[in-house]
Formats: C-alpha cells, sequence, structure tokens
C-alpha cells in the first residue's frame, strides 16, 4: 500500500527544487484565507486573514478554441504543492513569489479561477490553478 502523505511530501520537496533557480528554496506563492466573520448577518464584519506559503512551477498556455484556432487569451496555471492546512479553493487568492511572512493586505492578489487536485487514493499530491489574469 502506498504512503501518498509521504509521496506529496517527496513531490513538495522536488517542486522546491526546480520551481525556480532563482530562489534558494523553491517559487513561493502565498494562499490567502479570508478571516471569520463575525457580527450580525445584516452587517458582517471580516477578521483578519491567515496567510499559508507553498511553492510552485509556473506556466503559461496560449488558449484554442475547438478547431485548434488561438483565440487570443492565455491561461496562467501553477503546479503547487499539496499541505494539509493550506488547500487552495477556487475564488480564493494568491499572491505570486513572496512567502506568508512577507504577505499583507496591499500585496499584489490574484483570483483562483479553477482548481485541479492530482489525488490518487483520494490524497491530493499537487494542486492545478488556474488564474484570472
Amino acid at each position: 500500500m502506498e504512503d501518498w502523505n509521504a509521496i506529496a511530501a517527496e513531490v513538495d520537496g522536488a517542486i522546491r527544487s526546480i520551481g525556480d533557480v532563482s530562489q534558494p528554496n523553491g517559487y513561493p506563492i502565498t494562499l490567502r484565507f479570508p478571516g471569520a466573520k463575525t457580527g450580525p448577518s445584516y452587517d458582517p464584519v471580516e477578521g483578519a486573514p491567515t496567510y499559508k506559503t507553498l511553492h510552485c512551477v509556473e506556466g503559461y498556455q496560449e488558449i484554442r478554441d475547438q478547431n485548434g484556432t488561438l483565440i487570443g487569451q492565455t491561461r496562467h496555471t501553477l503546479t503547487v504543492t499539496a499541505k494539509p492546512d493550506a488547500v487552495p479553493l477556487k475564488s480564493l487568492k494568491i499572491a505570486v513569489g513572496i512567502t506568508a511572512e512577507q504577505a499583507d493586505e496591499d500585496s499584489d492578489w490574484i483570483v483562483i479561477e479553477e482548481v485541479r487536485p492530482l489525488a490518487p487514493a483520494g490524497i491530493a499530491v499537487l494542486y492545478d490553478l488556474d488564474l484570472v489574469i
């Protein structure tokens, strides 16, 4: 029986080593989780966000229509490490090239448009994130 959690840890190490050779510990991204909402439902107040660091490999792909013709759009995709405490979800925001310790509300946040997990045996080892550009 495979230990998919151990494989996810190996994949994390591999992504860190190939993500960006100019970054000594891989190419970081920061995932932003919104804070808990408090107060009345008609006027909720969002608490402080939580930031988590993941590492990625970045790619761009020109999009084609069903006939194979380029349509003038580019898909920006990040293949990111999987960590149980930092599961990316559609509509969350990320900041590329910075760690959680460097992130703040003024960072350049990008919305996640789509999340595709690679999850053999139901345990995610990687995620592909399509970004809104």
